[in-house]
Parts: structure tokens; C-alpha cells; sequence
């Protein structure tokens, strides 16, 4: 009895903690991003499908690329309007693409996704 008692709360434990880890580790914010790339139509026109998805989490910002976009520029902005961040992708359907802010300082973000062709995608997100 006494050793079933002892698996039980090594169980216990080993539940909690998977799903205590699992919680921290999930918590992301939909970063909302507006305007449209070429080809694809405006955003708020296509709720249901937009071309990407942007969250952020703890450490990073994640983008999905839900469509073939091609070539993309991507860049992030500080409070003071500087470059803190900048790529460039070839941006396919179920592709990703994360942006690690771990070392960031506090503030107000802006992440801009431009296509070359005129089109843009821009959102705002914040680091406390």
C-alpha cells in the first residue's frame, strides 16, 4: 500500500508540473495585423483566412505563413521609430518564422511585413 500510495503522488506531481509547464510555455497574444500584401486582398475582407498570423509569447514573436507569399521584408520598429529587427523571407504556405525578442527592452513594438510590390502588413506589440 505504501508503495502505490508513493506512485500515486509521483503521478500526482509529474501531471502537475507537465501541465503547470504546459500553460507557461503556451501563453501567447495574437499580434492583429492590418493592411494587405498584393495578390492576396485586405485583411479585414478575409477574416477567415488571413495570409499570416503573428503571435507572441514569453520570448519571441511567431508568424505563420498561411499562403505562398514569396519574398517578404520583415522588420521591427522600437518606440523611437529604430530598426531593432530586420530579415528578409521566402514566405510558403505552413512555413514559419520566429523573431526572438528574449533580450528585449520594455516598450511598445511595431513589426512591418512588406512584399516589395506596395503591399504591407503592420502590427504593434509590447514587451513588459
Amino acid at each position: 500500500m505504501k508503495r502505490f500510495l508513493i506512485i500515486v503522488c509521483l503521478a500526482y506531481l509529474g501531471i502537475f508540473n507537465s501541465i503547470h509547464a504546459g500553460l507557461y510555455v503556451k501563453a501567447e497574444t495574437n499580434v492583429a495585423l492590418k493592411g494587405k500584401l498584393i495578390g492576396t486582398g485586405p485583411i479585414r475582407n478575409q477574416p477567415q483566412t488571413p495570409p499570416i498570423e503573428a503571435y507572441q509569447n514569453s520570448t519571441s514573436v511567431e508568424l505563420a505563413f498561411l499562403v505562398d507569399l514569396g519574398n517578404l521584408n520583415i522588420e521591427v520598429f522600437d518606440e523611437t521609430d529604430d530598426i531593432v529587427y530586420q530579415t528578409k523571407v521566402n514566405a510558403l504556405a505552413g512555413g514559419s518564422h520566429t523573431i526572438n525578442t528574449i533580450n528585449w527592452a520594455s516598450g511598445e513594438y511595431t513589426l512591418l511585413i512588406t512584399d516589395g510590390q506596395g503591399g504591407y502588413l503592420e502590427g504593434v506589440f509590447e514587451i513588459e
